[in-house]
């Protein structure tokens, strides 16, 4: 009689186990085609760009991959190079003032917070990407997308040009190109303005200007990498400037 009911027992248990199991494996049946089915939607939607897509870092480093004679350095400006430039950049005056190469706003930025105000502000750019995050970054800007080489059919102004401050590596171009984009430089100055650049060689050669681009003003910035030197030009027959080499 015990042995009856305990058997009776065991089965109940094993019929109860077994409904148990079959239920569960059904229910992890429905909710693996369910997850199929929803990556499946996911997969045919266009991906957005995530934060770290659209962080100047990441396209930084995707213009040294496309191009990386054109980037001419293995990392952004840093902000001590940035304030450099910047801090020859003339506030006073009636023109506009030209920055070749914006990047990834580096150097705008610092443009703005030395007091260049944003009317007065171009900022070329070659890169579709990079001139697109410039667009996004400094909306009260104007962003113009082209080559250097074409600088002032691009421009399309008739305000004079107090200044050209240049993020473009000149020693990593090619010499036509250097001699190209610096010619465009001396038509769009027009005999009035600076011409700020920088550069890795901290020797302060001018080779590859012109002769009648007299430096007037220099700074090494050992806070960057690698140091770098800043120089302004003005053209040779304009009234001299005392030059003057700082060290930052």
């Amino acid at each position: 009689m015990i042995q009856r009911k305990i058997t009776q027992a065991q089965a109940l248990v094993h019929q109860s186990v077994s409904k148990v199991i079959d239920a569960g494996r059904a229910n992890f049946a429905r909710n693996r085609k369910r997850t199929t089915k929803q990556a499946k939607i996911v997969s045919t939607q266009p991906r957005k760009n995530t934060p770290l897509l659209q962080s100047p870092f990441f396209l930084f480093a995707r213009e040294i991959l496309v191009n990386p004679r054109a980037m001419g350095a293995a990392c952004p400006s840093s902000r001590h190079l940035s304030r450099a430039l910047a801090s020859m950049t003339p506030l006073q005056g009636d023109g506009v003032i030209v920055e070749l190469g914006g990047g990834t706003g580096k150097v705008t930025e610092a443009l703005l917070k030395h007091g260049i105000h944003p009317s007065r502000l171009i900022v070329l750019e070659r890169s579709p990407v990079l001139a697109e995050y410039l667009r996004k970054r400094f909306p009260e800007l104007q962003i113009i997308e082209g080559d250097a080489m074409h600088l002032c059919d691009l421009l399309g102004t008739d305000k004079p040009i107090d200044a050209i401050v240049s993020g473009l590596p000149l020693r990593s171009l090619p010499q036509h190109v250097v001699h190209g984009i610096l010619k465009q430089v001396d038509i769009c100055l027009q005999n009035r303005g600076l011409f700020v650049q920088f550069t890795y060689d901290l020797t302060g050669r001018t080779a590859h200007l012109p002769h009648h681009f007299k430096r007037v003003n220099a700074k090494i910035v050992w806070n960057n990498l690698p140091p770098a030197r800043v120089d302004a030009y003005q053209l040779a027959n304009l009234s001299p400037v005392k030059e003057s080499v700082g060290v930052q």
